[in-house]
């Protein structure tokens, strides 16, 4: 009859007794978690493997882009920056010009104003001979005051007609009030110094005598060589 166990080698030893300890379960496989071979020996990952924890790479198109919107945002910043700047050499070009004009307009207002009392004087002389009958004397006069107020004319300055005008106090200066039938009351109706204007620019006031309406009348007296009223004849 056969031995039902089967055949071992015959330098199989059977286990010893201090052989016998237990050995740790291996773990169970993590289909989620797999060890790699190059995780465990720390060796370095292979391209393609580990995208998930390395950093992505900047995309170039999208850095040429942020520039190009910086610099186009540097470039509306420094051209409205010239407008402003144009802007502002316009407006002092047509100051100068302005004040350059006024100046060559007005520059001779301080000497018009020193040369105005000579005319005015040259103006009395002019009726004082003429009132004299020195003919002589009133003609030579008389050039050098035409010959002054073609020059004076000739710069911008010339004198305004006031007699007659209503009165103005913007280019009137009133002395008196004189009662006259001849012009109407608030009127020039004398001038005692004429005004004057350089390039429409009042330089002096002319000095007048406003008209105001005359005086009323007087009640008629009774004549003093009237005869008393009759008495009454039984008195």
């Amino acid at each position: 009859m056969s031995d039902p166990t089967p055949n071992q080698p015959d330098d199989a030893e059977a286990p010893e007794a201090g052989d016998t300890e237990e050995r740790p379960a291996a773990a169970p496989f993590d289909d989620e978690a797999p060890t790699t071979q190059w995780q465990a020996v720390g060796d370095e990952a292979p391209e393609g493997q580990g995208e998930g924890d390395a950093e992505p790479e900047p995309d170039p198109l999208a850095e040429v882009m942020a520039e190009r919107d910086a610099a186009m945002a540097e470039a509306a910043d420094w051209k409205s920056r010239a407008y402003r700047i144009s802007a502002d050499l316009d407006n002092a070009r047509k100051r100068f010009a302005k004040e350059r004009e006024e100046m060559r307009k007005f520059g001779i207002e301080g000497l018009l104003r020193d040369m105005l009392p000579i005319i005015d004087n040259l103006e009395r002389a002019v009726e004082h001979a003429e009132s004299k009958g020195t003919d002589g004397l009133t003609d030579g006069v008389k050039m050098v005051l035409r010959q002054f107020n073609t020059t004076l004319k000739t710069k911008g300055a010339e004198p305004f007609d006031a007699l007659g005008q209503p009165f103005d106090p913007q280019v009137h200066e009133a002395m008196t009030e004189m009662p006259t039938a001849d012009y109407a009351p608030g009127h020039v109706a004398s001038v005692f110094q004429r005004g004057w204007r350089l390039n429409g620019r009042l330089v002096r006031p002319a000095m007048v005598v406003v008209a105001r309406a005359p005086d009323p009348a007087p009640a008629d007296e009774a004549p003093a060589d009237a005869a008393p009223p009759a008495e009454d004849a039984d008195g």
